[in-house]
């Protein structure tokens, strides 16, 4: 069974290309992934993948009973955003080895996986 990290993600108003650089560095170099040792490693260090799954709901505010969405980018740009995240991922990642995959952009994501413990992990930029 392969290793790797599942990445979920969501980009706010105001977001911008700037920040793309920063995210991919620090995504690719955190020690998350347990390697056959136990010891934590980073995705650059540990032999394994990378799922990227667009997330809008991730934005989300509860207001009453409902959900508003009202953070969010627009479509457009978080298409735009997403696009360019995930070719900058593919490009740090060739260097190194592990898999890249992706979901659609605005398309329902249907997902199943395995975990070998709770390690979910959110992050702002």
């Amino acid at each position: 069974m392969d290793r790797g990290t599942v990445l979920y993600i969501c980009f706010f108003k105001g977001a911008t290309d700037d920040i793309l650089p920063k995210m991919v560095s620090t995504l690719l170099n955190l020690r998350l992934c347990e390697a056959d040792s136990g010891k934590l490693s980073s995705l650059l260090e540990l032999p394994g993948s990378l799922l990227i799954v667009p997330q809008a709901t991730l934005g989300g505010k509860a207001k009453g009973r409902a959900m508003q969405y009202h953070t969010n980018i627009s479509k457009e740009d978080g298409l735009r955003l997403h696009s360019a995240f995930v070719s900058l991922r593919e490009q740090e990642v060739a260097k190194a080895g592990p898999t890249v995959r992706h979901g659609t952009y605005g398309n329902r994501q249907v997902l199943s996986l395995d975990t070998n413990g709770p390690f979910t992990h959110l992050m702002e930029f």
